[in-house]
């Protein structure tokens, strides 16, 4: 007789990956849309890493904090960082990966996006393997498994719902909502998950291993990992499990801030352990060492750096303490206390506003997940409680294990000014799922108590499968449906700059192309350049110069929707200039190669330092005001924002009226070789000022030391 088919873990496990692999690639070159500053960031220094740039780089001018990082120790050039300075400072793995996405897929949102939903799915899979070495399947004395008829069917003798919480647990983290959130959003969080879970494996595994049992190879249906032979290395069987969590521990410190606070898990967890169990600290405290010394030696570099420079490792942590709602300035402490009922709250009932994080207001948990989870919470307690002595050992350090982890992961939420913050939570993600789970078998174990026959609890089992689908259900629709569909979603993923960057990459090489206002995060308009920042020249127009490019090139203006202001006199200077009609989210305005530049009434060939010409000029009288129009052309580049000046002198030679500033909104260390300037100053007459011939001098000097550059140039004179 043929066998029914057996849902087993293996499959359930599989089943999650699935579910994991569609939540978070389907559409993922279109949701989130666009492409936000931070994502745009991380990519335009995975460019850099392609182009053999050397770093630190800084791709914006607000960066000023680099001054202050580096006010005691200059920056130490690196072709290949252990840490990427800019924007606050970020760890480095996310940035590589990224690199090698670019790469091969080019300089796109889902390039950036797709090396998230890789460890987003991943994740999935690690933590299946951590929470089957941590709470067992098969193979030792503990409270999650046991060896009786499969939930499934009663003919096959398999494992117990006990068995299933790995996989449940998997299959939790891949319908969990803020893990798929961040699964689809190209920052670094999620890189973290694996690494964390990985370590947690091989520490558990090296725990079994040192009580006989994980040598010879598995933790049933948990998975099995024979990657070394201690008895060629001549080692405790427990030995290269501890090395491998060290290793993953240290790795762990450069995906994410966050894994920081991971080494504290342990340095809590491993003297718990010890205490109570005398046996273990005599067999392993020289296998934890090598744990410790190899987790050091991997992170040796990054801790290096931030020895060399402990800004970096101090700014980013200060910052976010004291930032956000929840913030009592000068008392941290009362920050933290009123931290722990938002967090709470964040997981049950009123979730993170934040729209690029969250469904806003939607908690981490569903209700059902809720449930699960409290459940999940109970019944390791339960479960530490009963059994022999010797068993309850091991009953409780598992569940131990558990709190803890979830205690320290909780942390970089729980010292954030904005608390509740999914996106410090991402490191309690695969504990969370594991106490899901734990939930899901004490459910399946009690329904199936209710039935005719308690032993064979197929229908709890599928009951809670069902509530399990159902939450998976309801993750999509609230993310494919309800937050795709979220009216403010393309302002918060800044598509307006991502479509404006797209438009402008479109154009001829030989456009010039201005964006105004200047605006203070460029990183998204400078990706979708694809890393061409020298194609984009920003200035502010309402302070009143406005560039002109080279003669004889195109030129293609980018304003804002509503910046009638500037459109109006565009099409004053420009008649002949073209708006693009076809776009919406910006307003394009094209100036044809053969349109002149000049307007001057006055022409004019001046050179001051080798630097600036003066092209021509013009000048009126309205209003009590002077109004002179001067008409630049830079020569060079300049490193230097010099100040200009128009001077009215009397037939004396003494200066009467001046006005001495930056050329409005576009300083001199922004003009770009062979480029025209047009700039306006109104010189204030003051009453009563006397008849006569009066001369206009104007040029330019280095504010801060008052040096000239070059001998002032006369305009003409000027009848009053």
């Amino acid at each position: 007789m043929k066998r029914p088919f057996t849902l087993s873990p293996r499959h359930l496990v599989i089943l999650a990956l699935f579910a994991a692999a569609f939540l978070r690639f389907w559409r993922l070159d279109s949701l989130p849309p666009g492409l936000y500053h931070d994502e745009a960031y991380y990519a335009l220094d995975a460019l850099s890493l392609l182009e053999g740039q050397t770093f630190p780089i800084y791709y914006e001018g607000w960066e000023l904090y680099a001054q202050d990082a580096h006010a005691e120790r200059p920056a130490t050039p690196s072709r290949f960082p252990v840490f990427f300075e800019g924007n606050y400072g970020r760890e480095p793995i996310h940035v590589y990966l990224l690199a090698l996405s670019i790469k091969l897929f080019g300089a796109t949102p889902f390039a950036i996006r797709l090396v998230v939903a890789l460890s987003g799915t991943l994740g999935v899979w690690t933590t299946y393997l951590a929470a089957g070495a941590l709470v067992g399947t098969r193979r030792h004395s503990g409270a999650l498994r046991g060896t009786q008829p499969s939930p499934l069917s009663p003919h096959a003798s398999v494992l117990t719902p006990h068995a299933y919480l790995p996989a449940l647990a998997a299959f939790a983290l891949a319908i969990l909502y803020p893990a798929l959130t961040f699964s689809r959003f190209g920052i670094r969080a999620m890189h973290f998950v694996p690494l964390e879970t990985l370590t947690v494996y091989c520490f558990w595994r090296g725990v079994t291993a040192g009580r006989g049992e994980g040598a010879r190879g598995g933790h049933g249906d948990a998975g099995t990992w024979r990657w070394y032979k201690p008895e060629t290395w001549n080692l405790k069987p427990e030995t290269p499990w501890f090395i491998g969590a060290g290793f993953f521990l240290g790795l762990g410190l450069y995906s994410y801030a966050a894994a920081r606070l991971l080494p504290l898990l342990f340095v809590i967890f491993v003297p718990l352990w010890f205490w109570v169990d005398r046996r273990a600290l005599r067999q392993n405290w020289q296998a934890v060492g090598a744990m410790a010394l190899v987790a050091a030696a991997t992170a040796a570099p990054l801790l290096l750096f931030f020895a060399r420079y402990p800004y970096f490792f101090i700014f980013r942590t200060g910052f976010v303490a004291n930032k956000g709602l929840g913030t009592v300035p000068g008392k941290p402490w009362l920050t933290w206390l009123g931290n722990i009922g938002r967090v709470i709250a964040g997981l049950f009932w009123e979730g993170e506003g934040h729209l690029r994080h969250n469904l806003p207001g939607r908690p981490y948990l569903d209700a059902i997940q809720s449930v699960l989870f409290l459940l999940g919470l109970g019944w390791l307690g339960r479960h530490s409680e009963e059994g022999t002595e010797q068993q309850r050992v091991w009953l409780s350090l598992p569940a131990w294990f558990l709190l803890i982890w979830l205690g320290v992961m909780l942390l970089p939420t729980l010292l954030s000014g904005d608390a509740p913050h999914f996106g410090r939570m991402t490191g309690a993600a695969p504990v969370i799922a594991i106490f899901i789970a734990a939930g899901a078998v004490w459910l399946i174990e009690r329904l199936g108590k209710l039935g005719a026959k308690p032993n064979t609890p197929i229908h709890s089992f599928a009951i809670v499968l069902m509530l399990l689908l159902v939450s998976g259900i309801i993750t999509g629709y609230d993310y494919f449906v309800r937050y795709a569909t979220h009216p403010q979603l393309a302002e918060f993923f800044y598509v307006a700059d991502w479509e404006l960057g797209r438009y402008a990459a479109a154009q001829p090489t030989d456009t010039t192309i201005y964006l105004t206002p200047t605006q203070e995060e460029m990183a998204t308009i400078f990706y979708a350049l694809e890393g061409q920042r020298e194609r984009l020249h920003s200035y502010y127009a309402p302070d009143g110069a406005l560039p002109l490019g080279r003669p004889g090139d195109p030129l293609l203006y980018l304003l804002r929707p509503g910046d009638e202001t500037t459109l109006q006199r565009l099409q004053h200077y420009f008649p002949n200039g073209i708006i693009d009609q076809t776009q919406t989210l910006f307003i394009p305005f094209h100036v044809p190669a053969s349109t002149p530049r000049l307007q001057a009434n006055n022409s004019a060939d001046a050179v001051l330092g080798e630097q600036i010409r003066l092209v021509g000029w013009s000048q009126t009288e309205a209003e009590g005001q002077l109004l002179v129009d001067l008409y630049w052309q830079a020569e060079a580049e300049m490193d230097r924002s010099y100040t200009a000046f128009v001077h009215v002198l009397d037939e004396n030679g003494v200066l009467v009226a001046q006005l001495d500033r930056l050329p409005g909104g576009y300083p001199t260390g922004d003009w770009q070789p062979g480029e025209i300037i047009h700039d306006q100053y109104a010189i204030p007459i003051p009453e009563p000022f006397p008849s006569g011939t009066y001369t206009l001098k104007t040029g330019f000097y280095y504010l801060p030391t008052l040096e000239p550059l070059g001998p002032a140039v006369q305009l003409g004179k000027w009848e009053k």
